[in-house]
């Protein structure tokens, strides 16, 4: 048996794995979702809060910043808030790493690390300001 061959035949490099890849099918999965829920709630919000909350037609917030506290102050409001900007935040990293790539950045894991890292910085600050205001 030569030197350069293992105890199984092979040269003993990492042999690449066969078969699809689930992590990557998975974050599409999960883009998936989230543009849905930003395709459907951003709209909505949009809707509710800039025409029929101005209008009288719905409750929404205004200007007064006791309509706005009381609203931050309600826990389901703050987790709709995160959830919505967490999505938001993962949908930009998303296509911000596939647009850096087609631009000819062909270094996959520190792009996508860069990009992500910066959702997940984003997610944490925007749940810290909205769990730590009154």
């Amino acid at each position: 048996m030569s030197a350069a061959h293992d105890a199984k035949g092979g040269t003993g490099r990492h042999r690449p794995r066969l078969g699809p890849d689930r992590v990557h099918g998975i974050m599409w999965a999960a883009f998936a979702n989230a543009a849905v829920l930003v395709a459907f709630v951003v709209p909505a919000h949009v809707l509710v809060q800039g025409l029929l909350g101005p209008l009288g037609l719905t409750p929404s917030f205004d200007r007064r910043y006791s309509t706005f506290a009381a609203a931050i102050g309600n826990p389901l409001v703050k987790v709709y808030l995160l959830v919505v900007m967490a999505a938001v935040f993962y949908l930009f990293a998303w296509r911000a790493a596939y647009v850096v790539h087609e631009l000819g950045v062909h270094a996959k894991r520190p792009l996508w690390t860069v990009c992500f890292g910066l959702a997940a910085v984003g997610t944490a600050a925007a749940a810290y300001l909205l769990f730590t205001l009154p």
